[in-house]
């Protein structure tokens, strides 16, 4: 239903119509009252007066996941999620969560319907096919969480540089380090390896790097342990490229009693069910709340071009460590 036909209907121009809707002078009360009572029995709603008051929160898994509940059982994406509840209601907006496996064209017409006001996107498990197809959708984006050179829409990311630099710069030269990369090798890992190798350039040190599953919720494999075993030497410094790693690795050196080989273990993140390590974990503090907070302000502005923002971290040293 447009102005046109309710124009028709009263017998009257589209100008008075437009007058009548927007509440401005120009024409009588009596033709106002009719012009009014056509476009509630039309139930015509004028494009102002629908409320742009939901922001959608994109999760997508690329295969990762088939639901929100992984992302719920994840301690650090549960902080996310939750912190986006939190704010988009004291900030007067609905939250719509959703999920989707695969990022195709598919979502891309329900981002443009009137009351939302525009997408944030979780970019954790995106893949560069997918950047590159987000970069061809004219619409409110903001990327969480995805450090990728390509991203031409606003984003939020950690500073992983940093925070690799400040695990670096407490290991000692010419240490036994056992670097564990994180798989699927997500962006943000790629991104800490690149920044320990060229931190730890100077550093000297006696370097094993091994591979291992990061977000699964099982028990610790077999032939995870036995990797662990081999490559575990004395005095042993490891690095695990998230804390979900570094727990998994904490669990096998205490059924296996092999703290004595570790001097320390660092990880990245800092989730809240670090303090359940059975071993000390030291590690990154991530703020997620400003994540959020930025996310969200990027969203309510529209900057009209993209604006990157980068949240500083924060070393945390001991065993008991919460976000």
């Amino acid at each position: 239903m447009n102005m046109e036909k309710i124009a028709k209907i009263a017998g009257v121009s589209k100008a008075a119509v437009s007058f009548a809707l927007n509440d401005k002078p120009g024409i009588s009360q009596a033709t106002r009252n009719q012009i009014l009572k056509i476009a509630e029995e039309l139930n015509y709603v004028p494009r102002r007066k629908i409320k742009k008051d939901t922001i959608v929160f994109l999760l997508v898994t690329n295969d990762h996941a088939q639901s929100l509940d992984y992302f719920q059982r994840l301690p650090f994406f549960q902080s996310i999620i939750d912190a986006f509840k939190t704010k988009s209601y004291l900030k007067g907006y609905n939250l719509s969560l959703q999920t989707v496996s695969k990022l195709d064209q598919d979502p891309f017409s329900t981002w443009q319907q009137t009351n939302i006001y525009g997408v944030v996107i979780l970019g954790t498990f995106l893949t560069s096919d997918d950047v590159l197809l987000l970069n061809k959708v004219h619409a409110n984006i903001v990327i969480l969480d995805n450090p990728s050179i390509e991203n031409s829409h606003s984003s939020v990311v950690i500073n992983n540089k940093e925070g690799v630099r400040s695990i670096v710069h407490q290991i000692s030269p010419k240490e036994t380090v056992l670097y564990v990369h994180g798989l699927p090798a997500i962006p943000n890992f790629q991104e800490r390896n690149t920044a320990f190798k060229y931190s730890a350039q100077t550093k000297d040190f006696n370097l094993t790097e091994i591979k291992m599953d990061s977000f699964s919720f099982s028990e610790t494999t077999t032939s995870e342990q036995q990797l662990i075993i081999n490559t575990l030497q004395n005095n042993t410094t490891i690095v695990a490229e998230n804390d979900y790693l570094a727990l998994k690795i904490a669990q096998i050196v205490a059924e296996k009693k092999l703290t004595h080989n570790v001097k320390a273990l660092f990880g990245f993140d800092n989730i809240r069910t670090l303090s359940q390590s059975p071993i000390p974990i030291k590690t990154v503090s991530v703020n997620v709340s400003v994540m959020v907070d930025m996310a969200i302000d990027l969203i309510l502005k529209e900057y009209k071009v993209p604006v990157h923002v980068t949240v500083d971290t924060n070393f945390v040293e001991g065993d008991k460590n919460e976000k």
